[in-house]
């Protein structure tokens, strides 16, 4: 791709939607979604979330006059994985939870990296960086803010910088496609992570093990998961994700597997220290869908609140 090239699908995928007014939210499961909907989502979790991904998927290649931004130079459509003028990111999540009932997560979220979010739960709590603001506290209801997952744009959520244990829609857009680039700055957030957990002010001591290969990739692949289900992913990067998690040492390759909701795809498998799994699902069209515990969708609604209009996958 060239530089030029390069330039202009940033700028494309860094373009802000207009501010969307909220409206009501709706019960869990009543949106009649377009298409085959399908899918349930894993929460991101602050001190850490699982993934695993998929061999080599073909790179998604933007051409000049592909579809964009309505009021994107020379770009005349919203491009498939985008949100068009007026839209907002959605994403609907099923969880596994305890006593084998089944939590439910919907989110929606602006375009901007400052934009109003809106968050329905039901049956599960999402454990995020919110918990320490205030916004989070209850297994079933609506929250709101701004910047998520932030209350505010003033929130230290909201102002701490992108990076791939921080997927915001930013960091997200200008992340670099080369999985050799990303396995490299997984590693050096991993490592940075673990320097701060084991500091003098840390929360653990470390061991002989702490920065051992196995336990470095297992916690930039537990760290994944937030990247993958995090609203903002382009489909180019998603895929370059899954790139990374199918060369990862130490992955079980699970064919035919199926996520929460029966819908099957190749699974990817990093076994921890105890032999635990952790695992992620991608179906045939190389998008992330969960795991056996988990079930993800994602797609764009017109509004805060209201159904999802489409569909990715």
């Amino acid at each position: 791709m060239s530089t030029e090239l390069e330039k202009d699908v940033t700028e494309a995928l860094r373009f802000r939607a207009g501010e969307v007014p909220e409206t009501p939210c709706p019960p869990l499961g009543a949106a009649t979604r377009p298409g085959a909907a399908r899918r349930g989502w894993l929460v991101p979790v602050a001190a850490a979330a699982a993934v695993v991904g998929l061999a080599a998927a073909a790179a998604v290649t933007f051409l000049p006059g592909d579809a964009g931004p309505a009021d994107a130079p020379g770009i005349t459509a919203a491009a498939p994985d985008r949100p068009a003028a007026g839209e907002v990111y959605y994403s609907h999540t099923k969880s596994q939870v305890e006593g084998g009932s089944a939590g439910e997560q919907e989110l929606w979220q602006g375009p901007g990296r400052a934009d109003a979010w809106q968050e329905k739960l039901v049956g599960m709590v999402h454990i995020s960086v919110r918990a320490d603001s205030g916004v989070n506290g209850s297994p079933s209801g609506t929250t709101e803010g701004e910047c998520w997952p932030a209350p505010s744009t003033t929130d230290a959520a909201c102002t701490a910088p992108g990076s791939w244990f921080n997927p915001n829609v930013d960091f997200l857009a200008s992340a670099p496609r080369d999985p050799a680039v990303i396995t490299q700055q997984l590693r050096d957030e991993a490592t940075a992570e673990e320097e701060r957990r084991t500091a003098p002010d840390g929360d653990f001591t470390a061991t002989a093990d702490t920065f051992s290969d196995e336990n470095l990739n297992y916690l930039a692949f537990n760290y994944l998961r937030s990247v993958l289900s995090a609203n903002g992913l382009p489909a180019d990067l998603e895929q370059a994700l899954e790139q990374v998690i199918a060369t990862t040492p130490g992955i079980q390759v699970a064919e035919n597997l199926a996520n929460l909701d029966g819908e099957r795809g190749t699974g990817y498998r990093l076994p921890d220290h105890e032999g635990a799994l952790l695992t992620v699902i991608f179906d045939k069209d190389h998008h992330y869908i969960g795991s056996p515990e988990e079930s993800f969708e994602r797609g764009f609604a017109p509004g805060l609140g209201q159904p999802p209009s489409r569909m990715i996958g």
